[in-house]
């Protein structure tokens, strides 16, 4: 799998770079990319990848630094119960306990329209190359990925092997799904919420 990983060949955004058309359906998505990432970049709030095929942007990307704490909140109420830190906590051993494990943050994912179900799973495939890229050559320690996933995105990260970071998560999701049952068959969906996800990068060195 790591000679495919590598062979993908992905480049870093700069300021110089001219970037080609791209369109992933999603309007804040493609805006962030051809107008708000190379100023991400410049302010270090985030570094910005992209993949280019036949004149157009394939996909892209954007990591920053995170972690998981023991105590995490959104929209000012806890994100998790002390239960499931502690299960967190049990994967590194008793010496390794602390109150936070860093991780690394997709910010945005993105792939282009037009190549989506061509049978090349890029999104799967860009995954994958982020998770083995960040236990080989990431410059620091990354115990996790984390990732706040748009609605309409979830059971693509649950594909690929990421968790829902906490109970109410999940079943903020499920609740979302119950009620937008017919989502994958409309154009446009207004005001899509985010569920907090995560990847064990642990998961893959114990294989």
């Amino acid at each position: 799998m790591s000679a495919q990983i590598d062979s993908i060949p992905f480049k870093r955004l700069s300021s110089d770079s001219e970037l080609y058309p791209f369109d992933c359906g999603n309007a804040d998505l493609t805006d962030f990319f051809l107008n708000s990432a190379k100023d991400s970049m410049k302010k270090l709030l985030s570094v910005t990848y992209y993949l280019e095929a036949e004149g157009k942007t394939v996909l892209f990307f954007t990591l920053s630094n995170d972690k998981i704490a023991e105590i995490e909140q959104k929209n000012g109420e806890l994100l998790f119960s002390k239960s499931f830190f502690r299960k967190l906590k049990d994967k590194f051993g008793r010496t390794k306990h602390r109150s936070d494990y860093p991780a690394v943050k997709i910010g945005r994912f993105g792939v282009n329209k037009e190549y989506r179900g061509t049978g090349r799973h890029w999104g799967s495939r860009t995954l994958d190359f982020i998770k083995y890229w960040m236990i080989t050559e990431n410059k620091t320690g990354c115990c996790f990925i984390t990732v706040d996933a748009y609605a309409t995105a979830v059971g693509f990260y649950k594909k690929n092997g990421f968790k829902f970071l906490g109970e109410k998560e999940r079943k903020g999701y499920e609740d979302w799904q119950k009620k937008n049952s017919d989502y994958g068959n409309r154009e446009l969906i207004d005001d899509i919420p985010t569920f907090a996800m995560y990847f064990n990068l642990l998961s893959l060195i114990d294989e």
